[in-house]
């Protein structure tokens, strides 16, 4: 039964567009009844079988298929090849025998077909299924379960209850992979920090991760890089963060990496309750252009221990970073922790390659492209809807 509107008829209808088959088994214009596929109550209508061409006839005293229910019965006949003739070919099959009784690419719905008994499709059980999908447990049953080889339906569906599904099942579907990027709104993603975040000229090797940041997104992100040496939260925010807070627009983003200064004694230092207290501000400003504000540890200082990478003199404001984006219900961008991590992972003359002439803090162009995709990819695994603006 043909799940789209195949119905039982009783003149041996075998196709939507209405080819009948008559007493000489002639099938006239059945091509794929994909989606209104008839089986014939009295004169063994075969359901979504049998893709002939117009005016195709199949002729024979053994291959004609006679019944009630829609068996399939012969006295030894091979029902020839009944379907896909060429426009008024006939296919004549009085009563050759056939090694494999193989309704040619007949009664074939995909690959199917083959009568297993000696050369004609018989047997009690050989009556074609809800689906006209099989034609007998004893012969002639449809090998691969009544699949048409183009997909049948058109619009994907089974055939019958008897396993009869079409081998192209959908017309459509995902192809799996990343959400269509192509509908993302355009955005810019605001960045504030200190040196390991900033951009700088190209008369120096030096660079900041944030420099290399906007490799690992799509086009439709613009990253506006604010990150000012010598900054720690204090200053920045009595700073820079005017210009930047005045550039972001509602459905943007705002990375904030301070730590490296704050924790020092040149630029800072700044106690953890006020670092804590200004990044908070920054929350609430940002929370307020109704855009998205990601606290961001920063980057790990090269500091070894016993060939370990430590974290000593910054963990305390990475975990007030942390602390922000709980009390605020933030993403934390923890760059900090998969930076140690990274660092261990490589060892510590492998990580002083990356260094900036050799500088504990600052990154030559390969540790700052390090360092950026260590924090792109942290986007995606702490859930972010900015990683759907990934690469």
């Amino acid at each position: 039964m043909s799940e789209t509107g195949g119905t039982s008829a009783s003149a041996g209808q075998t196709g939507s567009t209405g080819g009948e088959q008559g007493p000489g088994g002639q099938a006239g214009t059945t091509t794929q009844t994909a989606s209104g596929g008839q089986t014939g109550a009295t004169s063994g209508q075969a359901g979504t079988t049998t893709q002939t061409a117009t005016g195709g006839q199949a002729e024979a005293t053994g291959g004609q298929a006679e019944a009630t229910g829609g068996q399939a019965e012969a006295t030894g006949g091979q029902a020839g090849t009944t379907t896909q003739t060429a426009t008024g070919g006939r296919a004549e099959s009085t009563t050759q025998p056939g090694a494999g009784g193989q309704n040619g690419t007949a009664g074939q719905s995909g690959t199917a077909g083959s009568a297993e008994q000696g050369g004609s499709v018989v047997g009690s059980g050989g009556s074609s299924s809800k689906s006209g999908g099989t034609t007998g447990a004893s012969g002639g049953h449809i090998s691969s379960g009544g699949i048409t080889s183009t997909g049948g339906l058109s619009s994907g569906g089974t055939t019958s209850s008897s396993g009869g599904s079409t081998s192209t099942s959908t017309s459509s579907g995902s192809t799996g992979g990343k959400a269509d990027q192509g509908s993302l709104p355009a955005i810019t993603v605001h960045l504030a920090g200190d040196s390991t975040m900033a951009n700088y000229a190209a008369t120096t090797t030096q660079e900041g991760w944030g420099q290399e940041f906007g490799q690992f997104f799509v086009s439709k992100v613009t990253i506006d890089n604010q990150a000012q040496g010598g900054a720690n939260v204090q200053t920045f925010y009595s700073g820079k963060w005017k210009t930047l807070i005045a550039n972001v627009q509602a459905g943007d983003y705002v990375m904030a990496a301070f730590g490296i200064n704050d924790s020092g004694t040149t630029h800072g230092p700044v106690t953890v309750p006020n670092f804590t207290a200004e990044l908070s501000t920054m929350a609430d400003e940002v929370a307020a252009k109704k855009a998205t504000f990601i606290p961001t540890t920063s980057s790990p200082l090269q500091v070894w221990v016993g060939g370990k990478e430590t974290n000593d003199r910054l963990q305390q404001y990475c975990d007030a970073t942390i602390a922000v984006g709980k009390t605020k219900n933030l993403l934390v961008d923890d760059l900090n922790a998969r930076g140690v991590e990274y660092y261990n992972s490589i060892g510590e003359t492998a990580a002083g390659k990356l260094e900036f002439n050799g500088d504990k803090a600052h990154f030559d162009k390969a540790g700052a492209t390090e360092m950026a995709q260590l924090a792109a990819q942290e986007l995606t695994r702490i859930g972010s809807p900015l990683a759907a603006y990934l690469k």
